[in-house]
């Protein structure tokens, strides 16, 4: 049996204080290595080449989901889930990645032919091995989040991703293309499996040759649900670069994949450093009403704080940024990242509600609210990419999407879990909004007045990190002193 999962409020708070800091770290230099990663292979890949890789990413994403079948979420949200039930939760899961594989091997001509890139044909199969080795080590990985224990993930996420990038860039760099990229992602994926694997099968719970239809009672529906979630929510965020690719072709999709990337990697980044936290957390204080909705503004409170002037703040220096960083090939994307900053910094503030409703044991509300939005995101974002044949309109379509489903996300969702919150919800998210867009627009003042060079990129970020320091001083010193509490 997993450690007990009970905490007093004391213990709790000085356990997820420990996660938050170590996926800080974790977060920190996975970010540096990202960062190293786009820079270079940006200057030795094509745009077609980073089209290529997307088009797949659809596919093997989408896939994962069906691979892990939510067990990990599941043995998290599970009080005390006992050796017998972890071992056939287990091999099950080994089962699924196999059966995944064996998929994507029989629809690989498909894809190729619905994307009309042959080249596809012979990366799918090489890519998808992936599924044969992850589920080895996704029990372990879950098994360590359930019990906070983020020293142990950052390690290996950071050294995962330091051998992932390394050798990317070795490999683009001699000449490899798209296979650069390909190649890095299987070396990151089996060194990551083979740490967990490591650490799992030295713990007392670690599997052994048991099976039984009955362990699996309760697990298989919450992760039925995820998956149902998960996959339809998938498909919906992925429609744009599915459309994309169909529509215009590998390259278009390759500025696309590029400037979302971009954009994205402080959503992807900053949020898990509280949200990967805030799961086991909140499930362990899943019936204290008060506790939950105080965590979940905290939540709030601190990812509009950061992701606002992040965002928004790029989008003001974008057409300095991206044709230094990254080269002039990549210039057509600077409308569109600027674009798609606003659609991130929306959507940033819908992920502690995934938390919520996971902890809480409801993943049917989510696969419910994703099934919905499967009637209305793809059609949407179709019409705008078929008929506007412009990856700005798809990006804009996003923009007008993700604020009227953060409406809807709080009023048929939070609410009903929390209570009426709207005041605190709004209260929380309007003051760093309005201040970040206040730097943004002095900071792209000085964009204008500069001249393109490094020296006046880094100058001009420092004036939008001082601005916006003092205007939080000055109107919010409340939530600023609370940030620094927090960093501390």
């Amino acid at each position: 049996m997993i450690k007990n999962s009970h905490q007093t409020p004391e213990n709790l708070r000085t356990k997820a204080a420990r996660g938050v800091k170590w996926t800080a770290v974790s977060t920190l230099f996975s970010t540096a290595l990202q960062i190293i990663r786009i820079v270079v292979l940006g200057r030795l890949l094509a745009p077609s080449d980073f089209g290529l890789m997307a088009m797949m990413l659809v596919v093997t994403g989408f896939a994962g989901i069906f691979g892990e079948m939510g067990l990990g979420s599941a043995i998290i949200q599970r009080p005390k889930p006992t050796r017998n039930e972890l071992s056939s939760l287990y091999w099950i899961n080994v089962l699924f990645g196999a059966a995944v594989y064996l998929v994507l091997l029989a629809i690989t001509p498909f894809v190729a032919n619905f994307y009309s890139t042959p080249a596809l044909s012979s990366m799918l199969p090489v890519a998808s091995l992936v599924f044969l080795f992850i589920p080895w080590g996704s029990q372990f990985r879950a098994i360590l989040q359930k019990e906070l224990d983020f020293k142990k993930l950052s390690l290996i996420e950071v050294s995962s991703a330091a051998i992932g990038t390394t050798l990317a860039v070795a490999l683009a760099w001699r000449g490899w293309g798209v296979w650069a990229l390909v190649y890095a992602q299987l070396a990151e994926s089996a060194f990551r499996t083979l740490w967990l694997c490591v650490i799992g099968w030295r713990r007392p719970t670690r599997p052994f040759l048991h099976f039984s239809k009955m362990d699996l009672k309760g697990y298989l529906w919450f992760g039925l649900n995820q998956v149902g979630a998960m996959s339809i929510n998938y498909f919906n965020s992925r429609a744009d670069q599915l459309v994309i690719g169909v529509v215009l072709g590998p390259e278009a999709l390759g500025f696309y994949s590029m400037a979302f990337n971009l954009v994205m990697m402080p959503i992807q980044k900053i949020n898990p450093i509280l949200t990967r936290v805030a799961f086991p957390v909140f499930a362990q204080v899943q019936h204290d009403r008060e506790r939950l909705k105080r965590g979940y503004l905290k939540m709030l409170t601190i990812l509009a704080t950061v992701n606002a002037p992040v965002l928004l703040g790029f989008s003001a220096v974008a057409p300095l940024a991206i044709p230094l960083i990254l080269g002039e090939k990549w210039t057509p994307i600077i409308p569109l990242a600027q674009i798609l900053c606003v659609y991130a910094l929306m959507r940033s503030m819908g992920n502690p509600g995934g938390s919520l409703v996971m902890s809480i044991g409801r993943a049917d509300i989510e696969f419910y609210w994703n099934l919905g939005l499967l009637f209305l995101v793809p059609t949407i974002v179709f019409l705008a990419g078929t008929f506007g044949k412009s990856i700005e309109l798809v990006a804009w379509t996003l923009v007008g999407l993700q604020l009227f489903l953060w409406w809807a996300w709080y009023l048929f969702v939070i609410k009903k879990i929390l209570g009426s919150i709207l005041k605190d919800y709004a209260i929380t998210m309007l003051k760093p909004f309005t201040l970040a867009t206040i730097m943004a627009l002095i900071t792209y003042f000085f964009v204008i007045l500069f001249p393109s060079s490094y020296l006046f990129l880094f100058t001009t970020v420092g004036i939008g990190v001082l601005v916006y320091l003092l205007l939080n001083y000055i109107f919010n010193r409340q939530n600023l002193i609370y940030l620094t509490k927090f960093i501390k």
